[in-house]
């Protein structure tokens, strides 16, 4: 039989009661949230209780909690959601991006407990033959891709890990178009010829496996590279007669030319990028992005993600970065903080080798910066934020270094370009609109000494105006956390 119903009155000051160490307007909050059911979780006002309790033995203010915190206070994913709701509605000066790897811990642990699927049986995929498997002549080539061959008027030098798997690939998969030629009627010599070539083509674009599964064709440029893999090492090894050459070269151009046929150019997208936006506009989405990561939980891994964002398109603009050195940023070594609180990167460029260094980033960019890195705590704990992530990737805020395509992904998400194509349509419009200043193409590009900085920051700022960069920064420049 249910009890007598109780007055608000008496519904607070019980709930109050469970709340004895939480600060008072925290606790009337959480308490009306509860009478009045704008908070309908279970456990609500415990969860204060134990997070402030915990908060005062440790002798730290709320405001400087930290992930452990998080931990030494729930027992379960739900029992760390309710108290970060809870947060949220009472005391939204608590941070709450420390709870997110303690979250994030809690959904692997439990989708690797409850959502693991069985393996799957699966066959060998591989086509490519192994060097063992290739013909002998092959096979006693292959050492050569390590060594300094000269051929034919050429020197070829010790091809990279990377460089090497790929031809061995290329050339195992010509190795196997003879047997898969031979099951056809169709007997192909071991010598490299006009007819292996044309056997090589042929099975590349064969429209099943060899279990008569249909399979996904390769596209022309695969194609092409394949034939030029093939032609490195059949030159590098002497096994590529004039005719063999001839005819392995022949499809080769024509299937780059098909491949350039089919796929729009690099101007093509940039072309079709100025159609509907400007490069202003890359700012215009950052500041968007950072915007609503605001009004998400700042602990969520969507309003990280929106913080990330924003950075990379800034970053992006800014500094025509190349992405796999703008993904291995690390704080305190290639980007930092300075004095009067711009940011600024000093870095050995990964495709060059070349130190690039064009002085600090815009205000905008580096409040972006700011903002990424308290991930919604207040700004007087920066400092101690950036004592934490000393030697962190800038972007993912934790050891190790992004995906080095992850600033394209996020480019093509928003626009449908790429990185490089940023790199490129920045330096075409220092060449278009001040053809003197080839001088700041190779600066901005990170190819010339540091003495040219200041001059070239003052040209790309005039640049900058024909594409309204002014008035888009001017418009930033107010921007503030809310």
């Amino acid at each position: 039989m249910a009890g007598p119903i109780q007055s608000r009155e008496t519904r607070l000051a019980r709930l109050l009661g469970r709340m004895p160490t939480v600060p008072r307007d925290v606790a009337e909050a959480m308490a009306n949230a509860c009478v009045d059911e704008q908070f309908t979780a279970r456990g609500g006002p415990a969860a204060l209780e134990r997070f402030y309790a915990h908060m005062l033995r440790s002798g730290r203010a709320p405001q400087r909690v930290r992930t452990e915190d998080f931990a030494a206070v729930t027992t379960s994913r739900t029992g760390l959601a309710v108290l970060l709701k809870a947060l949220e509605l009472a005391d939204p000066s608590v941070p709450l991006a420390p709870a997110r790897p303690l979250r994030r811990d809690w959904d692997r642990w439990l989708n690797g407990r409850y959502n693991v699927r069985p393996r799957k049986g699966r066959s060998s995929t591989r086509v490519a033959l192994l060097p063992k498997d290739w013909p002998a002549s092959w096979a006693a080539a292959e050492p050569l891709l390590d060594r300094r061959v000269r051929a034919q008027g050429r020197l070829y030098r010790p091809l990279a890990p990377k460089t090497r798997d790929s031809i061995v690939q290329a050339v195992g998969l010509c190795a196997a178009a003879r047997p898969w030629a031979q099951r056809h009627g169709v007997v192909v010599p071991e010598v490299f010829s006009a007819e292996l070539a044309e056997a090589f083509l042929r099975f590349l674009f064969r429209e099943r496996d060899d279990q008569g599964r249909e399979r996904k064709p390769v596209t022309m440029k695969t194609a092409a590279d394949y034939f030029g893999r093939v032609i490195v090492f059949g030159r590098r090894a002497r096994l590529l007669g004039e005719e063999a050459d001839t005819a392995f070269s022949d499809i080769h151009t024509a299937l780059e030319s098909e491949a350039s046929d089919a796929t729009p150019t690099k101007h093509a997208k940039i072309r079709r990028f100025l159609s509907h936006y400007g490069l202003a506009d890359l700012l215009h989405a950052a500041a968007r992005c950072m915007k609503e990561a605001e009004d998400l939980p700042a602990h969520s891994a969507a309003a990280f993600r929106l913080r990330r964002k924003a950075v990379v398109f800034a970053l992006l603009v800014n500094g025509a970065d190349r992405q796999g050195d703008l993904s291995t940023f690390t704080i305190g070594r290639e980007i930092g903080r300075q004095a009067d609180g711009l940011w600024g990167a000093c870095f050995r460029q990964s495709k060059t080798g070349g130190r690039k260094d064009l002085g600090p980033y815009w205000p905008v960019t580096s409040r972006f910066i700011d903002h990424h890195i308290l991930a919604g705590r207040p700004d007087w704990l920066l400092e101690d934020r950036l004592v934490e992530l000393d030697g962190c990737n800038l972007l993912g805020l934790e050891d190790g270094a992004l995906s080095i395509y992850h600033p394209t992904a996020l480019l093509k998400e928003e626009f449908g370009i790429s990185g490089h194509l940023v790199r490129t349509l920045l330096t075409d419009l220092v060449r278009v609109h001040r053809p003197d200043a080839d001088w700041a193409v190779k600066t901005m590009l990170g190819h010339m000494s540091r003495w040219m900085q200041s001059t070239y920051r003052t040209d790309f700022r005039e640049t900058a105006a024909l594409e309204k960069y002014n008035e888009t920064i001017a418009q930033l420049a107010g921007y503030r956390h809310s």
